[in-house]
């Protein structure tokens, strides 16, 4: 009786862990259908049109748009109080996210700027995640690019580009976030595939000039590193695929 008791006992303490993994590689093999595996555009597009090079200015959408209108009352800020015009822009093409939680920071980071979710969003329910949208201050160790003297459609493109981050951790389940973590640090590949997935979300809410835009500028921008100017060409859309995607869309061929 007692061995059995013992064999039962070693049986159920195995129990959580077997469910664990078990839970772990569903959610490996489910995260698979949030990213395409190659962002690819078969075709071309000279995109020389005043509807691809239009850029997004100051006031354009503030017009018929405010913080109240939008309903932006969860987004908290630690350095200022009142919502920058491009932040308050950039949600009229991300209305989904007006209404999440989204605490914005400046500090020292390696990049321009990155969305992550809170690390106590294991804990939270969906309805109550929170995400941190850090932008850096350049006054640490990585000086780079500086936010405040990038133009405004830039600036639109590239807070476009965090967003659509959340939208991709909006479809995770709470394991599916952790292998996304664990493997964005260990793939370089895995890197690639999902900021050219990102980028892809970025064009599709309708920010493809404002992208695109930023992409020339880093290319161009002679300040900026190579190891930098490397990473950007390794794993975002070229120039040229920003417009053949952008012909792609619906709303440009109809």
């Amino acid at each position: 009786m007692l061995i059995f008791y013992g064999l039962n006992m070693i049986r159920i303490s195995k129990l959580p862990v077997i469910l664990l993994i078990s839970c772990f590689y569903a959610s490996n093999l489910e995260a698979q259908s949030i990213f395409e595996p190659q962002v690819i555009c078969n075709g071309f597009c000279s995109a020389d049109s005043i509807l691809f090079f239009s850029e997004v200015k100051s006031g354009d959408c503030l017009a018929k748009n405010s913080e109240d209108s939008l309903g932006l009352h969860q987004i908290k800020f630690k350095n200022s109080q009142a919502i920058p015009d491009e932040l308050l822009t950039v949600f009229y093409y991300y209305p989904e996210l007006a209404h999440l939680k989204i605490q914005v920071s400046s500090k020292a980071i390696k990049q321009t700027m990155n969305c992550r979710p809170s690390p106590l969003n294991i804990f939270r329910t969906k309805p109550n995640r929170r995400y941190n949208l850090i932008i850096n201050n350049n006054k640490g160790k990585y000086i780079g690019l500086k936010f405040n003297e990038l133009s405004f459609n830039i600036k639109v493109g590239w807070l476009g580009h965090e967003l659509a981050h959340i939208c991709e951790y909006e479809k995770m389940s709470t394991m599916q976030t952790i292998r996304f973590a664990l493997k964005y640090v260990g793939s370089k590949e895995y890197v690639r595939m999902v900021e050219r997935n990102t980028d892809l979300i970025t064009i599709k809410h309708g920010l493809a000039y404002p992208l695109y835009d930023g992409t020339d500028f880093l290319l161009r921008n002679k300040e900026i590193s190579a190891k930098y100017r490397e990473y950007a060409i390794t794993n975002g859309l070229s120039l040229s695929e920003i417009k053949c995607f952008w012909c792609s869309l619906p709303t440009v061929n109809e």
